[in-house]
């Protein structure tokens, strides 16, 4: 019995070394056929490969539009890992970031905005609405078998024209025809970390949210029922455990972590208001971030890291090189082909160990 917790230990180092070991191979392949292509695209493409390599990292101010962008792609992240653990395919973090985002803004922009419960109020309004907003497609699957990628797609559309909607009639503007509202009060705005970058109370929000993902799943009942339901939804029923009540609260769950993303994007320091668009496709970005990451919440942040570097690298190329933008979406698609498929270097490595003894054996048979 005394070696039990080491054989646990060895088997989770192995699973944890392989894991890495498949990421990191992805990550190299996506990179080198990146590397080929701004070769085949651009005329200087060295300079091409600098930008995306070392911009994000070369001055405060693209250090702090990284760290910005880390903070909020752990925060998608986060919210789509919580609903894949639960085997749900629900996409609709993106919505619940509009919902999210427009509740802050009517909070914000009352009365209420200019007190010193501003903030925590706007914020606490993104989560309540976002939450809501998770819990419609699932109880709309729990109850009426409606199948949760469409419900929670269809409902990206409609938060995303709402917001549109809203903006245009509804909240404050600086000025007939801006598409954005007035700045929000400086008591509602979350505080910089760091002056003069984007890097604000977000990131805090962020590396909490790891943690309470992280115990939830991991160190309560409601964490170990919901991973069992991922694992096998009728074992779990038959264990006694309401598998359907599992699944409308990760989703509710998740929906909180897209309606805080939506306060950090618009009570933050990139915005400081509603505006439309104002995500420009991040949270829906939380995908690569999740599946890379096995939907496990102590490695979010970490693919995170790598994530908003390349994103940022490309966004920075884009604009000082002749290289497009979407040269990335080749190495996302990549790495997700990569990593959620059985690739793995060990595979590669066989391949490379079984040619010479095949070579051997012909030489052998002449």
């Amino acid at each position: 019995m005394s070696n039990v917790p080491a054989i646990d230990k060895s088997i989770r180092f192995k699973a944890f070394r392989q894991e890495v070991t498949r990421s990191v191979g992805a990550l190299v392949i996506a990179l080198a056929v990146t590397t080929v292509i701004v070769f085949l695209t651009s005329k200087a493409p060295l300079d091409a490969l600098t930008q995306l390599f070392t911009a994000p990292a070369a001055k405060t101010r693209t250090i702090g539009l990284w760290v910005d962008d880390i903070a909020k792609l752990t925060l998608t992240g986060l919210a789509f890992s919580l609903v894949f653990q639960a085997r749900q395919f629900a996409m609709g973090v993106q919505g619940q970031v509009y919902i999210g985002a427009i509740a802050a803004s009517f909070v914000v922009l009352s009365p209420i905005g200019t007190t010193p419960f501003g903030l925590a109020a706007g914020v606490l309004a993104a989560m309540a609405a976002g939450a809501f907003y998770g819990f419609l497609p699932g109880i709309a699957k729990a109850k009426l078998g409606a199948n949760e990628i469409v419900s929670s797609l269809m409902l990206n559309y409609i938060a995303i024209e709402l917001c549109n909607f809203l903006v245009r009639t509804s909240l404050p503007l600086p000025q007939a025809g801006v598409l954005t509202t007035v700045d929000f009060p400086e008591q509602s705005v979350l505080p910089a970390l760091v002056a003069n970058t984007r890097i604000d109370l977000g990131l805090i929000f962020a590396i909490v949210a790891v943690l309470v993902v992280w115990f939830a799943l991991y160190r309560t009942s409601w964490g170990l029922k919901l991973r069992l339901v991922g694992h096998n939804a009728r074992f779990a029923e038959y264990s006694g455990i309401k598998s359907t009540f599992i699944m409308v609260s990760a989703m509710t769950a998740s929906g909180a972590l897209g309606g805080l993303l939506g306060a950090v994007f618009v009570q933050g320091q990139t915005w400081g208001k509603l505006t439309v668009q104002f995500e420009g496709g991040l949270a829906f970005e939380g995908i690569l971030v999740a599946i890379v990451a096995r939907s496990r919440p102590l490695a979010v942040p970490i693919v995170a890291i790598f994530y908003a570097y390349l994103r940022q690298g490309a966004s920075l190329m884009n604009v000082r090189t002749d290289v497009p933008a979407e040269v990335i979406g080749v190495v996302t698609a990549i790495i997700i082909l990569l990593v959620s498929s059985s690739f793995s270097v060990n595979f590669v490595s066989k391949l490379f160990r079984r040619a010479p003894a095949a070579a051997a054996v012909q030489s052998a048979a002449k």
